[in-house]
């Protein structure tokens, strides 16, 4: 499917959403590989209170997701849009002027408030012919994963050269733009559709359908998981790099990490649609096994370098697929709510992967390793008996 078979409208609409989320997603990796990094050497910094800076912004999103989709309901979605920049742009700016751990923990929770994530792909998806969703969505990935590349690339050379701070007012100011783009070139689509029923709606029976369907559950598990590790990953490795690297020349880690891993998602993302679920994320949860043992195995910048890219590769290829498989559960009724619950689970892992690594790294990386590697090897086996929604996946 080529952009030609869109209207004047839906060609808008995705251009100017995916430049939002490009711009946005560039700004969150521009800080990722360094913000551990920050948050233990500000004052009054620990491990764990450092931990607890990188998590609140994840528990801060699952918390705020739903309210921003109730609040895009009454007022619009280019509003609300706005007001969680806006928030973000506020929470972002203190960040970069947190003279102590306890202002940065409190300015990450006023940023992580800007949810509106949920709310910007329900805008798209409601703009968009249904029978075109998924050829908008690719080219709204594809936009955010070379702003993923771009973040990496400048994110050390950045820091190393003019300080962390300037990478928060570097993305307040990019938020800014994402805001421009938004007053100047998109508008709501159609005020009178929810967006609860379609992307954010979290119900008693939608719970209820995801513990009671096995599928459903192991999903929601693996979720929670992939997004617990990658925080995990995200904030010891680039303290244990920073031992043997100065921040300015780590983009030559993280920059063939996000290229290999980009390519490595578009390849396995399309062999999962003919493969199916259970053998690509399988192969992706065997990278991620392997990334994390061999810090445990092998000492040295090499083995660390090796490390975090098998890994990232891993999560590269697993990040499209479970939301796809979710997606597929057969259901016309009740899709919103299960794919806003695994959304949950997917921003709670992040939040708890942040304090819990932060907690546990205090003493030793090593467990940090040694918890992140159960939590894989238990989404490994959960995954190993996915059935596709088989109708012996119902729990008794």
């Amino acid at each position: 499917m080529h952009m030609q078979s869109f209207t004047i409208q839906e060609k808008k609409l995705i251009g100017g959403i995916s430049l939002l989320l490009a711009i946005r997603m560039m700004g969150t990796s521009l800080i990722i590989p360094v913000f551990s990094i920050f948050a233990t050497g500000i004052d009054g910094a620990s491990r764990p209170l450092a931990g607890l800076a990188v998590g609140i912004y994840g528990i801060a999103q699952m918390l705020f997701q739903i309210p921003m989709g109730r609040i895009s309901d009454r007022i619009g979605r280019k509003e609300t849009v706005l007001a969680g920049l806006a928030i973000y742009f506020l929470g972002t700016l203190i960040c970069g002027l947190s003279n102590n751990i306890y202002v940065l923990i409190i300015s990450r929770a006023i940023a992580g408030a800007g949810a509106v994530s949920g709310v910007t792909m329900a805008w798209l998806s409601e703009g968009v012919n249904i029978n075109l969703r998924s050829t908008a969505m690719s080219y709204v990935g594809m936009s955010i994963g070379l702003s993923v590349i771009a973040g990496f690339s400048f994110s050390s050379l950045i820091a190393g050269h003019v300080g962390i701070p300037v990478l928060f007012f570097l993305i307040s100011g990019m938020t800014l733009l994402a805001m421009y783009i938004t007053v100047k070139y998109l508008n709501n689509v159609d005020e009178d559709k929810p967006v609860m029923d379609e992307e954010l709606h979290v119900d008693r029976r939608g719970l209820m359908m995801v513990l009671k369907h096995r599928d459903l559950l192991r999903l929601n598990v693996i979720g929670f998981f992939s997004n617990l590790s990658l925080t995990g990953m995200f904030f010891i490795m680039p303290l244990l790099i920073n031992e043997n690297m100065e921040i300015k020349a780590m983009w030559k880690i993280y920059v063939p990490m996000a290229v290999v891993g980009t390519m490595f998602m578009y390849y396995f993302g399309r062999k999962a649609d003919t493969q199916g679920t259970r053998k690509i994320a399988m192969v992706a949860i065997f990278f991620q096994i392997t990334g994390i043992a061999l810090p445990v195995l092998f000492s040295g910048l090499i083995p660390l370098f090796v490390s975090f890219a098998y890994f990232y590769i891993g999560h590269c290829i697993l990040s499209p697929v479970l939301p796809s498989a979710v997606s597929r559960y057969p259901t016309t009724t009740d899709r919103g709510s299960i794919m806003s619950i695994f959304n949950s689970f997917q921003f709670l892992g992040s939040g708890l992967g942040g304090i819990i690594s932060g907690f546990i790294g205090g003493y030793h990386p090593v467990f940090v390793f040694t918890f992140l590697e159960i939590c894989v090897i238990v989404s490994f086996v959960l995954m190993s008996r996915f059935r596709n929604y088989s109708t012996d996946s119902f729990s008794s």
